[in-house]
């Protein structure tokens, strides 16, 4: 739990993040247990309906402002993805020539905006070691109450009715008909737009299927049925789609993760029954996993441990065969029963071949804190996308803050690169315990954006007098520099600069410090006799500490001292200690 409050400070310092970022780390410390290194954490960012974001106000700089707050809440707790919600009811959040600007923007359909609303997502997202997917709803074009929005005569419902079929299971809504070739094509110009235009990480479907069996489609299936069955040719009007949009994607822009977010149940099986994808929606996504037109499936998987239908069942059925794709397992917080088990959950997905987990939505999650992660991830790697592997960064250097000697700058380079299949995009900053450690996940502090050459690092309550960092380099797709940088030794020569740092011996401490006899720090409430002894039971101290902090030397040689026992005499406690 020691990073949370570091993360609290750390938030605190992103409105200077643009200028020059600052982290203030808090006590460095082994961790007991293997930290997971690699693991997507994703969230759904919704703004359809304003659900998340933006809030209920027109002016544009307070929109910015609360979207800047959600990214920092998303980075404090540790997570990795941000799929952000760009299309919805027939309005984007982006500039198309297609389709019309959201009116939670400016107040008005395809209003004048002052800002980019998915360009501002994706610098906000990058300059925090986020990743981000535009989330599209591919087929659905219309629903709730918002009539002023369906009868523009921008929305498509209105310049394409012929396109458009009612559908009153769950209340009226209005789809798309996949089965036109016309409607397929038109989907995929808008995206292909977006992916061209946009630095976006992945493109996110969502509502890619029918609202159900009772979709009126009959014109387009008498047109186009070629003697398929109705099951099976709306099964391949929407695998069509994936084909074709994919091909198109993967054309511009290889590297793009194209991803969808199906049904949580496949089909109805011993694993669980239930509204289905493949025979109720039309969703073939094994299919799409098999011919490998996408690169990963996020299922809504929205029920406990318990179930009815479970969540454990349900889980292995989509990842004892991912057909060599990536499996995030999509979470439900905002039913309670799951919100009450999320550590379970994730728990029990790290069991399965699932390469992370996604939260449906960030209001549910938001105040969720401390989360339940315990420390910095990297998203999944996806090897099969063809990328390159970047180059370490160079000469990290680190100096001592002039007034504070608690504050340390570290700097670095990065090495030029041949193209942008193996350029850095993000940096890697781990924390050793000492020279012999390679980074891992245990180790692993913080990711930083590329173009960040230099941070600062305040030692808010150190453990030990010396401290080692690293640096590793991340491209797009978050392959790793084979190699990290040159370790820096950062030594706080004195001691008294530690010492006098209110309340932060109240564990002992040992350290040790170049050309000086070995230290253990502690704070008490009392005079009391201590012994000091090293495993082997030898004596190095009888002494007594008083009330306050008290640094006790052991005129022993370092090399000597590596695990010691402290004995408080009078209550017979003991508190062993490494370095």
């Amino acid at each position: 739990m020691m990073y949370y409050g570091l993360l609290n400070k750390v938030l605190n310092y992103f409105p200077k993040l643009m200028k020059k970022l600052i982290l203030l780390i808090t006590v460095f410390g082994l961790v007991s247990f293997a930290q997971v290194n690699r693991e997507t954490r994703a969230v759904w960012l919704t703004t359809n309906f304003r659900l998340d974001w933006p809030p209920s106000t027109f002016n544009q700089e307070l929109q910015k402002a609360e979207l800047r707050k959600i990214f920092d809440d998303i980075k404090r707790k540790r997570l990795n993805t941000v799929y952000f919600q760009v299309r919805s009811n027939g309005t984007v959040m982006f500039r198309s020539s297609y389709e019309p600007l959201s009116p939670y923007i400016t107040g008005e359909v395809d209003g004048e905006a002052s800002y980019d609303p998915l360009k501002y997502a994706i610098d906000l997202a990058h300059e925090r070691g986020l990743e981000i997917h535009a989330w599209v709803n591919v087929v659905r074009c219309f629903t709730g109450t918002e009539k002023y929005i369906f009868e523009h005569p921008f929305h498509i419902a209105q310049r394409k009715p012929q396109w458009i079929i009612e559908n009153n299971r769950d209340g009226k809504s209005y789809w798309l008909d996949m089965g036109l070739p016309e409607v397929r094509t038109y989907l995929i110009a808008i995206f292909e737009e977006l992916v061209q235009n946009y630095n976006i990480d992945g493109l996110h479907l969502d509502f890619l299927r029918y609202p159900g069996r009772d979709f009126n489609d009959a014109f387009s299936y008498n047109l186009f049925g070629d003697n398929l069955s109705l099951d099976d040719w709306r099964r391949n009007n929407l695998n069509t789609f994936v084909k074709d949009l994919s091909a198109i994607v993967k054309s511009i822009k290889p590297f793009i993760k194209l991803g969808a977010a199906p049904i949580g149940i496949y089909k109805n099986s011993s694993s669980g029954r239930g509204f289905e994808g493949y025979g109720e929606v039309y969703q073939d996504s094994r299919e799409w996993l098999k011919q490998k037109w996408i690169d990963y499936l996020v299922p809504q998987i929205y029920w406990s441990l318990e179930g009815p239908p479970r969540f454990d069942l349900l889980a292995r059925d989509w990842t004892d065969d991912t057909f060599g794709r990536s499996i995030v397992l999509g979470l439900a917080p905002y039913k309670q029963e799951v919100k009450n088990q999320l550590k379970r959950i994730i728990d029990f997905t790290r069991t399965t071949k699932a390469d992370g987990v996604a939260f449906f939505r960030y209001e549910n999650i938001k105040d969720i804190f401390p989360f339940v992660n315990d420390n910095v991830a990297i998203p999944a790697q996806m090897t099969w996308i063809e990328s390159s592997i970047p180059l370490e960064p160079r000469n990290l250097l680190f100096s001592y803050d002039s007034v504070d000697p608690s504050i340390i700058t570290l700097d670095w380079s990065i090495p030029a690169h041949s193209n942008h299949l193996d350029s850095t995009s993000y940096v890697a900053l781990y924390s050793l315990p000492n020279r012999n450690v390679k980074p891992s996940g245990d180790t692993l502090f913080e990711i930083l954006p590329a173009d960040k050459r230099s941070i600062k690092l305040a030692i808010d309550k150190p453990k030990r007098i010396n401290y080692y960092f690293t640096l590793k380099s991340l491209n797009k797709l978050w392959n790793e520099s084979l190699n990290s940088s040159n370790i820096v030794e950062v030594t706080f020569r004195e001691l008294s600069v530690v010492a006098d740092m209110n309340k932060i011996y109240e564990n002992p401490v040992l350290v040790k410090n170049k050309n000086e006899d070995p230290k253990v720090l502690l704070f008490s409430n009392k005079n009391e006799e201590i012994e000091i002894r090293t495993s082997d039971n030898t004596v190095l101290r009888n002494t007594t500490i008083n009330p306050g902090h008290n640094i006790i030397s052991l005129h022993y040689s370092q090399e000597l001292i590596h695990d010691i026992t402290i004995k408080y005499l009078s209550s017979g406690r003991e508190i062993k200690l490494k370095y």
